[in-house]
């Protein structure tokens, strides 16, 4: 979906970086492999970061849903923190870690502005993505994740869905599905660079 999302975007005249092009870490330490993606975030040419998932949990569990930086505001959503921070104790370790941090920046008025300017981007996805797919609108949350915490940019992590879903798991294997939801992204994306012009 990522390469997708890529080619509909340099299409657009949109230059994109990829934090990688196939399946395979940037380091096989959980820990170092998002500070790594993160730090590209930080490279002084980047105006937006976008990290696309697919989410895991029970069979039931279906949806879309698109997160902020921040503090958990909902503690069903620690597990999910946990888990996107690499599981087990390491999750634990970094979420905690992570969310003092979420604490010290909120006053932060560089971080404030990212964060206004990551909503709207969240919005935009999370609408787009809902229209396109008719998919379960699980709504726009704010969490510690480590992918997007040092974003000096507007950041984003996108869950496009339930791969353990029996329904859902089946449409995100579909490559015309699959397409909708690039497209939904793409253009959410192509809009926020362009907005000013």
């Amino acid at each position: 979906m990522a390469l997708r999302v890529r080619d509909l975007l340099v299409k657009r005249g949109v230059e994109v970086i990829l934090t990688r092009d196939r399946d395979r870490d940037l380091s096989h330490d959980k820990a170092k492999d998002l500070n790594l993606r993160a730090a590209m975030a930080n490279a002084g040419t980047v105006n937006a970061f976008v990290s696309i998932h697919v989410n895991a949990a029970s069979p039931a569990a279906q949806g879309i849903e698109t997160w902020v930086f921040g503090q958990l505001l909902e503690t069903h959503n620690r597990t999910l923190a946990v888990r996107e921070n690499g599981g087990g104790d390491l999750g634990e370790r970094v979420t905690r870690e992570t969310a003092n941090v979420a604490g010290n920046l909120l006053g932060d008025l560089l971080a404030q502005s990212n964060l206004t300017y990551s909503r709207k981007l969240a919005q935009s996805v999370q609408k787009n993505l809902i229209r396109a797919t008719g998919a379960v609108n699980r709504g726009i949350g704010t969490a510690p994740f480590r992918v997007i915490r040092d974003a000096r940019t507007p950041a984003i992590l996108i869950e496009v869905g339930f791969g353990t879903h029996p329904v859902e798991g089946r449409k995100l294997a579909d490559a015309t599905y699959r397409a909708k939801m690039a497209a939904a992204i793409a253009d959410s994306i192509g809009d926020f660079l362009h907005a000013d012009e």
